[in-house]
C-alpha cells in the first residue's frame, strides 16, 4: 500500500479551524493526506483503503459526541461520576474555552471526516468513468456513501452548532483558500438535502450489511431531516421508502430488542450501526465510560422518572411490569424501589449483555473502559417509525400514528394501548407527546432526546417564542440543578454549543461570529 505522509493535510485542516492533536493517524489503514491523483485512486484495493479510513474516520468522531451532543443536556441523564465536564454539560454552563469540555465542543473529528469524504466525492466519479481494476459498480455504491456520510457529518453538525463553514472539496494544496466563514442554516440545510439526494441516486441497496451506509439509511437521514426542520410531507414519503428499502420488521419479544443492540448484523430492525471493537481499534468505545462500565463510576446515570415510568407499566390485572425494555436497560432486582434507584450508582444495561444463567433482569456483564466493544445504532426501525407517527399526527392521520406507538409497545409485551378517545384536547398536540415519550424511552441513551427536545416547536428562534417543548422539559430541572443557567432571554442561545476557541485562532472569518451568549 501507498506510504503518504500527513503533515500537509494537518496543516490545511488547521488553517480553517480543524485543529489535530499533533500528527496522529486517522486511517486504519495507511495513512492518506496528500493525494496525487497519479499515486492513488488507481484500484480497488486504493477505494477499499479509503472508504476504510473514512469509517474509521466517523467512529472517532461519534466514539463519544454521539452521546455528549445528543443525550447528555436532556432530561434522560443526571450525573455519575464527580468530573468537571460532566457538571458543566448537565447545569449548562458551557463556554468556548473550557479545558474540561473542549474534546466535546471542538469540530476536529467532524471537519476530518467530512474533508475524507469530499476527496471521495471528488475522485470516485473519475474511477466509476474509467472503470478503474473493473469496480465501476463498487465506486458508484462507494461515492454514494461519500455524499450520504458528507450529508450526516454536516446533519450532526448543523443540529450542534447552527451555522457551519461549508466545504465541499477536498483540500490538496497550501495555496488554496482555507479560511471559510460560517454558512447560514439554510444554506447547509440545502448542502445536507442535495448530498442526500445524490447518495440515493448512487448507493446500493443492500438490506443485509448494517455497518456501512446503504439506501434505508440515507432514506432514513432524509426523514431525520426533514422532521428536524418540521417538513412532515416529505418525512411521511422517505419514512415509506425506509420501510420498503429497509424490508425490516418489528422484533417479536424483548430478546429480539435486545438483539438489536447486541448482534445488529442479524437482527431485524437494524438499519445502521457503528462499530467499534477494541480488537481493531483499541482502547474502547465512549459508551461504557459514559453509562455503564465494569472500570470505574460511569459518568451518567438515567433519571429516576424514567426508571418509574417504566416500572408503571403494569399489567392492568396482576399488577407486574410488562415492558421488557425494563429489564433490558436496568438491573430491576438491584433498583426495585425509588429509594433505591437513587442511592444507586445506576448502570444503564442497554448495550451490555444480562448476566449468564440468571433471570433476565438481575444484572449484565458490563466491560471495562479498555476492553469496551458496542454497536451503537445511528439509525433503526422504531426511531423512524416514531418519527413517521409523528408526521402522520400532523397530518390529521392520528389513528395511523398510534396505531406505530402500540406496535412499538407490543413488540416488546407493553399491551396497554393508545386511543383516540383518551385525547379530548388538541389532538396533535396530545398525539406528539405521547410519541415523544415513548421516544424517551424506547431510544433511551442511543443520542437522540436533546435533539428531539431542540426539533419540536420554533427551532432558531432565540426569542419567548423558541424552543417552548425545550423550555418546558429543561427549566424546571435547571431551576433544581446547582448552578444551573435556563433557557430564557439571552441564554436561549445555549440551545447550541459554543465554538471552540481554537477554531477562531486558526480561521479569521470566524471572529466576531460566536454563537450567543458565549464568549470567543
Amino acid at each position: 500500500m501507498k506510504q503518504v505522509k500527513i503533515l500537509t493535510f494537518a496543516a490545511l485542516l488547521l488553517s480553517i479551524g480543524v485543529v489535530l492533536p499533533g500528527c496522529k493517524k486517522f486511517l486504519t489503514q495507511d495513512p492518506i493526506s496528500t493525494v496525487s491523483p497519479n499515486r492513488f485512486w488507481q484500484d480497488q484495493n486504493d477505494a477499499n483503503t479509503w472508504m476504510a479510513g473514512i469509517y474509521n474516520q466517523m467512529q472517532s468522531t461519534l466514539s463519544s459526541a454521539f452521546f455528549d451532543w445528543g443525550e447528555v443536556r436532556s432530561d434522560n441523564v443526571r450525573v455519575g461520576g464527580t468530573g468537571n465536564a460532566q457538571q458543566t454539560m448537565i447545569s449548562n454552563t458551557l463556554s468556548g474555552n473550557d479545558a474540561d469540555i473542549n474534546g466535546i465542543t471542538n469540530w476536529t473529528n467532524l471537519y476530518t471526516t467530512i474533508s475524507l469524504c469530499n476527496y471521495g466525492i471528488k475522485y470516485f466519479p473519475q474511477m466509476i468513468e474509467s472503470n478503474a481494476d473493473g469496480g465501476a459498480a463498487k465506486y458508484r455504491d462507494y461515492l454514494g456513501q461519500c455524499y450520504g456520510l458528507r450529508a450526516l457529518m454536516y446533519f450532526y453538525g448543523l443540529r450542534v452548532w447552527g451555522k457551519l463553514p461549508l466545504l465541499t472539496s477536498p483540500i490538496e494544496s497550501l495555496d488554496q483558500e482555507t479560511q471559510v466563514a460560517r454558512s447560514p442554516v439554510d444554506q447547509v440545510r440545502k448542502r445536507i438535502e442535495s448530498d442526500i439526494d445524490s447518495s440515493i441516486l448512487l448507493i446500493g441497496s443492500t438490506t443485509t450489511q448494517r455497518f456501512y451506509l446503504q439506501k434505508a439509511a440515507v432514506y432514513a437521514l432524509q426523514t431525520d431531516v426533514a422532521m428536524w426542520f418540521q417538513d412532515y410531507s416529505r418525512a411521511i414519503t422517505a419514512s415509506q421508502n425506509c420501510i420498503t428499502e429497509s424490508k425490516c420488521q418489528y422484533v417479536n419479544n424483548i430478546s429480539e430488542w435486545k438483539s438489536i443492540f447486541l448482534d445488529p448484523a442479524n437482527s431485524n430492525e437494524a438499519i445502521f450501526n457503528l462499530f467499534w471493537s477494541v480488537a481493531e481499534r483499541g482502547g474502547g468505545v465512549g459508551v461504557c465510560s459514559k453509562v455503564g462500565s465494569a472500570s470505574n463510576t460511569n459518568q451518567y446515570e438515567p433519571r429516576t422518572f424514567i426508571w418509574q415510568r417504566f416500572k408503571e407499566r403494569v399489567d392492568p390485572t396482576t399488577q407486574k411490569p410488562m415492558d421488557g425494555r425494563f429489564w433490558a436497560v436496568f438491573d430491576t432486582l438491584a433498583y426495585n424501589t425509588e429509594e433505591l434507584y437513587d442511592a444507586a450508582v445506576v448502570q444503564l444495561g442497554k448495550y451490555s449483555p444480562w448476566k449468564a444463567n440468571a433471570p433476565q433482569g438481575t444484572g449484565f456483564t458490563f466491560q471495562g473502559n479498555t476492553d469496551c466493544s458496542a454497536a451503537i445504532p445511528i439509525y433503526r426501525f422504531a426511531d423512524v417509525m416514531l418519527l413517521r407517527a409523528e408526521a402522520l399526527a400532523h397530518t390529521g392521520k392520528y389513528q395511523e400514528a398510534l396505531d406505530i406507538v402500540n406496535n412499538i409497545r407490543k413488540r416488546v409485551g407493553y399491551t396497554v394501548t393508545a386511543k383516540l378517545s383518551d385525547y379530548t384536547d388538541d389532538l396533535t398536540a396530545g398525539i406528539e407527546n405521547t410519541i415523544l415519550n415513548e421516544r424517551q424511552l424506547e431510544l433511551l441513551g442511543e443520542g437522540k432526546r436533546w435533539f428531539d427536545l431542540c426539533r419540536i416547536g420554533k427551532i432558531y428562534d432565540y426569542s419567548d417564542n423558541g424552543y417552548g417543548y425545550l423550555k418546558t422539559i429543561m427549566n424546571p430541572i435547571l431551576s433544581t440543578t446547582t448552578g444551573g443557567i435556563q433557557f430564557a432571554g439571552i441564554n436561549m442561545g445555549r440551545v447550541l454549543f459554543p465554538i471552540n476557541s481554537a477554531a477562531f485562532n486558526a480561521n479569521r472569518k470566524l471572529l466576531g461570529d460566536q454563537n450567543p451568549p458565549y464568549d470567543e
